[in-house]
């Protein structure tokens, strides 16, 4: 019996850091699904094909698109301007620096 409420306050500790915690898996995922929908909604990449998507840190994304044969890519980074709302900013990559 102490080892089943041992195992289970264990994994009630690990919920709580989860989503308390510094690292939120559940915001990364739903973090992306918003990202989809952004790039479905957004005009700038209408004829665009989505060839990658990578996450790059907090709110910010890799975007590698190909429309003919011309590939671009864009940095997409997510913002809030208060608790409910948040935005997205798209900047079209020009160079690479110090690529690791």
């Amino acid at each position: 019996m102490k080892k089943i409420v041992l195992i289970v306050t264990v994994l009630f500790l690990l919920l709580i850091l989860m989503t308390l915690g510094p690292y939120n898996p559940f915001l990364e995922f739903s973090e992306e699904k918003s990202l989809r929908e952004f790039i479905t909604d957004d005009h700038q990449f209408k004829g665009e094909e989505i060839v990658e998507i990578d996450y790059r840190g907090s709110d910010t994304y890799y975007l590698q698109t190909k429309e003919d044969d011309q590939v671009k890519h864009y940095i997409v980074m997510r913002y809030a301007t208060s608790m409910m709302n948040g935005h997205w900013k798209v900047f079209e990559q020009s160079s690479i620096e110090n690529q690791f």
